[in-house]
């Protein structure tokens, strides 16, 4: 596929979800205007996070943004809010691990 197509496909689709819901526990982050961040991942990892997306039935940026803003938070430290939030995401997370591994 030629890079222009590539770029075009990746606009469409970021257009495609730009109204789409955002992960409870990325809400409360945005604030302002949003900027825009091309950024290169490994064709395999990016097969994953789609099937993950997928799973969760979120749009691939808002899993992609929802970890990115979870590591800033990190980063800057985490009020009690965001740390009930991060840990909610947690359970949510190892819900579905337990679920795929037909763990009760």
């Amino acid at each position: 596929m030629s890079g222009k197509r590539e770029v075009q496909i990746v606009q469409a689709e970021s257009e495609a979800g730009i109204d789409a819901a955002l992960p409870e526990h990325v809400r409360g982050h945005l604030r302002g205007r949003s900027v825009v961040q091309s950024v290169r991942l490994p064709e395999a990892e990016f097969t994953d996070i789609q099937r993950l997306a997928a799973e969760m039935d979120v749009p691939v940026g808002a899993l992609i943004r929802g970890w990115v803003l979870d590591g800033l938070a990190d980063e800057r430290g985490v009020s009690l809010r965001g740390a009930i939030e991060r840990l909610a995401g947690d359970a949510d997370r190892l819900r579905r691990l337990a679920a795929a591994s037909n763990v009760a």
